[in-house]
C-alpha cells in the first residue's frame, strides 16, 4: 500500500487550504479516500450504531496534482482508506496561502502510519525553508470500508439553487439564539423559507426568485408559511438542526461555489456544493423528531 502526491500550482493550493480549513469546521475527524483519480473526505456521524457519512467531499486529482501516485491493499482494490485529525492536516496546510513552492504529501511508517507533508517556501532572501509534518493516521481495515460509502439518495422533492451562503449565514446565526431548530423550505415558484417557531416568536427568512431544478410534479405537501393558497399546497419543507445547519454554512464559505439545496419533505436536507471542475461536496441533514 503506497501514497504519495506532490502539488505546484499556487491556485489549487490555496483552494485545498481552504478546504481543509471548512472541513476542520464540520468535524474533529475525517476519513480519506484515495483512489486514482479522486481524493474523497468522508465525515461520518457520531450516533450509536452503524456509521452513516453526512459529509461526502471529493477533489479530483487532476485539478490539484502535479504528481499522483498510489497503490491499495490489492490490484482489485486499488482504494486506501485513512482517519486523520481534520484540525491537524488544515492546521499544517494553512500556510500553502504564503509563497509555497510546492507541497508534497505521502503515506509513510513513523513508527506508526502517518501522512507526511513536506512544504517548500520561499522567504524575502534567497534561501527557501522546509517544513515537515508527521500527522498519525489509521489505516482503515477493508472489511469497515462499507461504512463509509457514499450515500446515494436522489428522491428529492424539490431542488433549488441557495442564495450567497454569507447572506444565509449572518440570518441562521441570529436564529440559532432563539431555537434549536430551523424549517427549510422550499417551493415550486423559486422561493426558499427559513423558518424557526417558540412559543414567542416566529422569525422567517424569504428568499425569492431562484433557480428551481428540479421539483416532484404531481405532489402536494402541505406547510403553513405560504402566502397564498398555490404555494401552501406546493412548498416541500424539513426541520433540522439549527446547528448542523450553521456549520454547513460557517465551513463552506468558498469562493466561485454554487450551492444547490434539495428537501425530502418531512425527512432531509441536502446541500450540494460545487466549484466548477476543483470540488464536489455533499451535506446531509436528517429531519429533527419534534
Amino acid at each position: 500500500m503506497k501514497f504519495r502526491c506532490k502539488v505546484t500550482d499556487g491556485v489549487a493550493m490555496k483552494e485545498l487550504s481552504n478546504i481543509t480549513t471548512g472541513i476542520s469546521k464540520l468535524s474533529k475527524e475525517c476519513v480519506l479516500r484515495i483512489v486514482p483519480r479522486k481524493l474523497c473526505i468522508i465525515i461520518s456521524n457520531d450516533d450509536k450504531g452503524p456509521k452513516k457519512p453526512f459529509v461526502w467531499c471529493e477533489l479530483p486529482v487532476n485539478f490539484y496534482f502535479k504528481e499522483f501516485n498510489m497503490f491499495g491493499v490489492a490490484e482489485e482494490s486499488n482504494e486506501i482508506y485513512l482517519s486523520v485529525s481534520t484540525a491537524m492536516l488544515a492546521r499544517c496546510l494553512n500556510v500553502l496561502k504564503q509563497n509555497v513552492v510546492f507541497i508534497k504529501i505521502k503515506l509513510t511508517n513513523r513508527q506508526t502510519p502517518c501522512l507526511t507533508i513536506e512544504i517548500e517556501q520561499n522567504t524575502e532572501s534567497t534561501r527557501s525553508i522546509q517544513r515537515v509534518h508527521d500527522i498519525p493516521v489509521e489505516i482503515i481495515l477493508k472489511q469497515y470500508w462499507q461504512d463509509y460509502a457514499e450515500p446515494v439518495f436522489n428522491d428529492f422533492h424539490v431542488s433549488i439553487e441557495m442564495p450567497n451562503l454569507r447572506l444565509v449565514k449572518t440570518i441562521v446565526e441570529s436564529m440559532k439564539s432563539m431555537n434549536p431548530t430551523i424549517n427549510v423550505s422550499a417551493n415550486k415558484y423559486g422561493r426558499l423559507s427559513l423558518q424557526i417557531k417558540t412559543n414567542t416568536v416566529s422569525l422567517s427568512a424569504h428568499y425569492p426568485d431562484l433557480s428551481v431544478q428540479s421539483f416532484a410534479v404531481g405532489s402536494t405537501f402541505l406547510h403553513d408559511d405560504g402566502d397564498n393558497e398555490e404555494e401552501l399546497f406546493e412548498t416541500v419543507s424539513a426541520t433540522v438542526d439549527v446547528k448542523k445547519f450553521l456549520m454547513f454554512l460557517t465551513g463552506m464559505q468558498l469562493h466561485n461555489a454554487r450551492t444547490i439545496c434539495s428537501i425530502v419533505h418531512n425527512r432531509m436536507v441536502k446541500f450540494y456544493l460545487e466549484q466548477n471542475g476543483s470540488l464536489s461536496l455533499q451535506y446531509y441533514l436528517t429531519q429533527v423528531s419534534l
